[in-house]
C-alpha cells in the first residue's frame, strides 16, 4: 500500500514539476501573432470541461496549428468558460512558440497561482510519504546491526556523559513543521480564494511556509544544543540529571546512588482499529526517607527494541540491574 501511494504521489510530483518547468521556459519563447480558429469548452463524459481550442500561426513562412492553451491546461482550477471567452474564435492573439520546434506552442506563458497552490498541496503529501520509507529503512538497518543504546546519541567528555533522548532531529522537525504549515496554509488559501489564487498571493504564502519550516528547524536545534532533552550522568559529582519529560516540568538532579534499577513500561493506546503498544524506559529511584518512585525518561513511547536497548545500556552504564518490562498503570 505504501508503494502504491508513493508511486501515485511521485507521478503527481513529476506532472506538476514538468508542466511548471515548461511554463517557465515558455516565458522565453519567441512570439508571433496567431488567429483563434476554434475556442469552446471541451466535451466530457458528464460535463463540459477543459478546452477545445485551435489557433493558426506562421513562423518563417511556414504555417502551424496549435491546440494547447498552457502546458498545465488540465489543471481543474482553471475557469474554462472565462478563458474561452478571453480567446474568442476569429480573434488574434500572441502565440508563444519554441524556436527549435515551432510546432510546440502555447497561448499563455509563465507560472500562475494555481500551480503554486498545487506545489503547496504537494509539500505535506511528500513529507508524509518519505517519512515512512525512512523509518522502514532505519528499522531494517537496526535489525541487521542494532545501534548502541537504541540509536540515542551519546556525548562523552571527561566529567560527564550525555544521552539525547529526543525522538526527532532538528532536520526532521523542520520538515514536519514545513508540512504542517503547508497543510494549514493550503486549507486557508482555498477557503478564502478558491482554487485560483493570484501568483503574488501564492508567492507570499510559499515564502511564509518555508520560513515556518526554517523556524521549526532553528527552534529544535537550539533546544537540542541547550541540552534540555539530555540525560546527564556526572562523573565528578556522582549525580544524574533527568530531563523535563515523563510529567516533570523541570530537570531533576538526583544522586547517582539513589538509582536502584532500570525498567521498561509497556504503554497501551486504544483506538477503534485496535490496541497499539509502545514502550517507555524508566529509572527506579529510592531516595532517603522517601517512597520509591519510577521516573520515565521520554514523553512518547518508543519501539520495544529501542527502549530495551537504551535500558540495557543504562543498566551497564550506571551499574544497576535491569528489571525488565512491566505494564503501565
Amino acid at each position: 500500500m505504501l508503494a502504491i501511494w508513493s508511486g501515485a504521489v511521485f507521478v503527481g510530483d513529476y506532472v506538476v514539476l514538468e508542466t511548471s518547468v515548461r511554463q517557465i521556459m515558455a516565458g522565453g519563447y519567441a512570439r508571433t501573432t496567431g488567429e483563434i480558429v476554434r475556442s469552446q469548452l471541451g466535451e466530457g463524459a458528464i460535463s463540459r470541461r477543459g478546452f477545445d481550442m485551435e489557433y493558426a500561426y506562421t513562423v518563417r513562412g511556414a504555417e502551424y496549428v496549435g491546440r494547447r492553451y498552457r502546458y498545465d491546461e488540465r489543471n481543474g482550477a482553471f475557469d474554462y468558460k472565462a478563458i474561452t471567452g478571453k480567446f474568442p474564435s476569429g480573434s488574434r492573439r500572441t502565440v508563444y512558440y519554441n524556436p527549435s520546434d515551432p510546432s510546440d506552442s502555447v497561448l499563455s506563458s509563465g507560472l500562475n497561482g494555481g500551480e503554486l497552490l498545487l506545489a503547496l498541496f504537494a509539500i505535506p503529501l511528500n513529507v508524509m510519504t518519505v517519512a515512512p520509507w525512512i523509518s522502514a529503512f532505519r528499522s531494517s538497518r537496526d535489525r541487521r546491526r542494532p545501534p548502541l543504546a537504541g540509536g540515542a546519541r551519546i556525548f562523552r567528555n571527561e566529567s560527564e556523559t550525555r544521552v539525547r533522548l529526543t525522538e526527532y532531529s532538528a532536520l526532521a522537525a523542520g520538515f514536519f513543521g514545513l508540512a504542517a504549515a503547508a497543510a494549514a496554509a493550503s486549507i486557508l488559501v482555498v477557503f478564502v480564494t478558491g482554487f485560483a489564487p493570484s501568483l503574488r498571493l501564492m508567492s507570499t504564502v510559499l515564502m511564509m511556509v518555508c520560513g515556518a519550516g526554517v523556524a521549526f528547524f532553528l527552534w529544535t536545534a537550539l533546544r537540542h544544543y541547550s541540552g534540555c532533552y539530555d540525560l546527564c550522568i556526572h562523573g565528578t559529582s556522582q549525580t544524574v540529571l533527568l530531563p523535563p519529560t515523563g510529567g516533570r516540568k523541570e530537570p531533576l538532579l538526583a544522586p547517582r546512588g539513589e538509582m536502584m534499577a532500570v525498567s521498561m513500561r509497556r504503554r497501551v493506546s486504544r483506538s477503534p482499529s485496535g490496541e497499539y503498544f509502545s514502550y517507555v524506559p524508566a529509572l527506579e529511584r529510592a531516595a532517603q526517607n522517601a517512597r520509591p518512585e519510577s521516573m520515565e525518561l521520554v514523553n512518547w513511547g518508543w519501539t520495544e527494541e529501542k527502549a530495551r536497548a537504551l535500558a540495557a545500556w543504562l543498566s551497564q552504564e550506571l551499574g544497576i540491574p535491569f528489571k525488565g518490562m512491566e505494564e503501565e498503570t
